[in-house]
Order: C-alpha cells, then sequence, then structure tokens
C-alpha cells in the first residue's frame, strides 16, 4: 500500500483524533476559578492505571485535548478491561476516548487495511484504535498518592432532605461540576474538596454548587 494513502478506517481515527484537538483548540482555557481543590494534575503526562506507562505521540494531545474538553482532572486512563482488572468499574453510559497503538507486523501476519509502509518495503505496520476512561469516569479507584482530606463542608440536613426528596441522581468524584443529559445525572467533586472564597465558607460553596446544578436537571425531560 502507498504509505501517503489512507485507509478508510485509518483515515477515520486521524480525523477523529484532529477533531478533538481542535475542539480544544477552539474552546480555550477560560479563566473561571473553582471552588475546590483539583486533585493530581490534570494537565500531567496521561498515564495508563493499570501499567504506569506513559502514553506516546499523539495519544498525549488527543487526552490533554479529551480532557480540556470535558474537565478531567486525573491523568490517568485505562482501557474498559484494564479498568476491571483494577477493581474498578466504568460507570454506565460514560463514552471512551480514542488512543492509536502501533505494531510491526510479523512476516506471516495476513494484510490488512491499516497497514503502512515505513522505511522500506519489508518494513510494515498495523495501527490499531482503542478505547480508553479517564479515572474519573470509573467507581471504585483511588490514585495512588491521593492527599488526605482537608475540607470542612459541614451537613446541613434540610438541604440534603430537600435534594433527595428530588430523587436526582448524584455522583461525587472526580473535580468538575456538571449534569449530564445523557446520563440524567449530576456530577460533582466530593465534600472534602471544596474550599472558602472571599464571599463563601466550603459549606456555602459545596451546597451553592449542588443547587445549581440541580436547577440545571430541573431543565431536563
Amino acid at each position: 500500500m502507498n504509505s501517503g494513502v489512507l485507509s478508510k478506517p485509518r483515515a477515520d481515527v486521524y480525523r477523529a483524533v484532529t477533531e478533538k484537538i481542535v475542539a480544544a483548540i477552539e474552546a480555550g482555557a477560560g479563566r473561571f476559578v473553582m471552588p475546590w481543590h483539583r486533585r493530581g494534575p490534570g494537565t500531567g503526562r496521561p498515564t495508563n492505571a493499570a501499567t504506569g506507562t506513559r502514553y506516546r505521540g499523539v495519544n498525549v494531545v488527543a487526552l490533554w485535548a479529551e480532557a480540556t474538553l470535558v474537565g478531567f482532572g486525573s491523568e490517568h486512563w485505562a482501557s474498559y478491561l484494564q479498568w476491571q482488572e483494577l477493581g474498578a468499574q466504568v460507570r454506565k453510559g460514560e463514552r471512551g476516548s480514542t488512543i492509536v497503538f502501533y505494531r510491526e507486523m510479523e512476516p506471516e501476519d495476513p494484510p490488512s487495511l491499516f497497514s503502512v509502509e515505513e522505511s522500506g518495503p519489508s518494513k510494515r505496520f498495523v495501527v490499531k484504535a482503542f478505547r480508553v476512561f479517564n479515572a474519573e469516569q470509573v467507581d471504585g479507584w483511588t490514585p495512588p498518592g491521593q492527599p488526605e482530606a482537608t475540607g470542612i463542608v459541614e451537613t446541613h440536613g434540610k438541604v440534603d432532605r430537600l435534594v433527595a426528596g428530588t430523587e436526582a441522581t448524584i455522583c461525587h468524584g472526580g473535580t468538575i461540576a456538571c449534569y449530564r443529559p445523557g446520563l440524567d445525572c449530576i456530577d460533582l467533586p466530593k465534600r472534602d474538596l471544596f474550599l472558602g472564597t472571599p464571599t463563601s465558607t466550603p459549606t456555602e460553596s459545596y451546597y451553592a454548587t449542588l443547587l445549581h446544578e440541580l436547577v440545571h436537571w430541573t431543565g431536563a425531560k
């Protein structure tokens, strides 16, 4: 196969990664300051949670772009099966992020639509696309070296009972706060991540964020 011509499956993989990077650039970083800690350097080198291996090449940029668009604060990623092997479970409805992996073809390997020529006709590679999930998309896993809880959010029984009465699904974990219509759930950081600000106590920051997202929840079908 001419190395200058991409097969359609391979082109689709590259296009998906490129579009994700472009969308992240267009979105920009913004200046919003969240009223909670972001545990773990979300812009650190993407690392496989199961093997400890750092991703390389275009996968680094692709996962950085995905983290920027979605708001992931963790640099740990793994496939669905790898998370299961770690005793964690990817939450229902979560969508994986695309990465690619190159492997040199053995002489007995059958021809592949993904194969390309490099360094002459005797050396061929196969590229495969995989789906990985961020640590903030799973339950049952704690990042290594996570700091101890330091928050001082007090519990307000009346507000908690009000929220419980709505029967909204609220998932605590990660470092983003949002309502996700596709899953019909509210994502919130854990209470111990919330901080005091010049205008709010940690408790006020937490409940203000919770009730704000609950307003978004009320507008869903």
